[in-house]
């Protein structure tokens, strides 16, 4: 052992009263704090959740006089079926930590309080990462069905590069034909104002427009760089959630860091491989290769997106409290979620392959 110096020997170390601890891997996603704020709906229990849904009009139209009426009764209507997922972030401590060194005047700062923010910071990545990708691929079950499944049509690939053929248990193209389609768009290139406006287009049917759109931040700063000078663009600020982005028809366009594009594609961040290696129980060890942009026009109203939590205090992000480990003394809790994200996929379009 090297020996101390006279300065370390003699002098006291000074501890902040308060320190914050900085935060230096986690991101913020607007689109899961818009589902928090705007479209939660408490699942107070049921084997799946039921999403109905009309895909077809009834037999009729103009008629002259003596025409005999078709008068059969065609099913009209469906259901998409969704399970509900389940998330767990572990926190876990030695006893001899928290009770004996971490505590009083001499503790920097509380070990099990850094602990558990930490934990819910990760629940909520997790939770933001997952509504991105599929839950039902290979080693993806786990998953939210998210944005990937649910905005396709079984023809163009998503921005992971799969076609989804059903989306909650529904077969796109069959007795549905395209109800639950949304077709995506690959940019492969510079965004350009017409395709912006086309595909909030093809989200929109009368007063319903889409009111969110989420892009990475790139994403952001290429329309921003190219349109907001042409004054298409104003600056604006979600009140209902706080984020800043810019004023796009009915849409507020708002960037995040968990959106599918370079910044977060294969290993670049470690929350998102962490989650993935965990869900996929060590088969899936990166997040899927992006080399471009990704942009959703999200419709985020109900019924057309919805955010089940259950009414279970300790599932509906709680926290199991501590247990202790047999044979030693760490003691190892969870933070707990049950629910599920959904989407009514014509209501919505996404965008990738954007390159500037």
């Amino acid at each position: 052992m090297a020996e101390l110096d006279q300065i370390t020997v003699a002098t006291k170390r000074y501890i902040r009263e308060t320190p914050a601890l900085i935060d230096g891997v986690f991101q913020h996603d607007a689109l899961l704090a818009y589902a928090k704020q705007n479209v939660r709906e408490d699942f107070d229990g049921g084997r799946l959740i039921g999403e109905n849904f009309i895909y077809n009009g009834l037999p009729g139209g103009s008629y002259q006089k003596g025409k005999q009426f078709n008068i059969t009764q065609p099913q009209i209507e469906q259901e998409l079926q969704f399970q509900i997922k389940f998330f767990e972030v572990d926190v876990t401590l030695f006893k001899e930590d928290i009770q004996v060194l971490n505590k009083g005047d001499n503790a920097a700062f509380r070990l099990i309080d850094s602990r558990m923010s930490a934990a819910y910071m990760t629940i909520g990545a997790h939770m933001a990462i997952a509504q991105y990708l599929n839950g039902q691929a290979v080693n993806y079950t786990p998953n939210f069905n998210g944005l990937a499944e649910a905005l396709n049509d079984n023809s163009v690939a998503s921005w992971d590069g799969s076609t989804y053929a059903t989306y909650g248990t529904i077969t796109r193209g069959g007795q549905v034909g395209t109800s639950i389609n949304s077709t995506p768009t690959d940019v492969a290139g510079t965004i350009q104002y017409q395709t912006l406006e086309e595909t909030y287009g093809n989200a929109t049917f009368g007063s319903i427009e889409p009111n969110l759109g989420i892009t990475t931040q790139k994403g952001f700063s290429y329309v921003k760089e190219k349109f907001q000078t042409q004054q298409r663009f104003q600056n604006t600020q979600d009140p209902k959630i706080g984020f800043n982005g810019m004023q796009f028809n009915a849409a507020t366009l708002i960037r995040s860091r968990y959106a599918p594009g370079t910044a977060i594609s294969g290993t670049n961040d470690p929350i998102a491989v962490g989650y993935l290696t965990e869900m996929s129980l060590g088969n899936v060890v990166a997040y899927p290769t992006v080399t471009s942009e990704t942009l959703f026009w999200i419709n985020a109203r109900k019924p057309f997106f919805n955010f089940y939590i259950t009414d279970d205090p300790e599932y509906g992000l709680g926290f199991t409290g501590f247990k202790p480990a047999q044979g030693n003394t760490q003691v190892a809790g969870q933070v707990l979620f049950a629910g599920a994200l959904t989407w009514f996929p014509r209501y919505h379009q996404q965008l990738y392959g954007i390159t500037g």
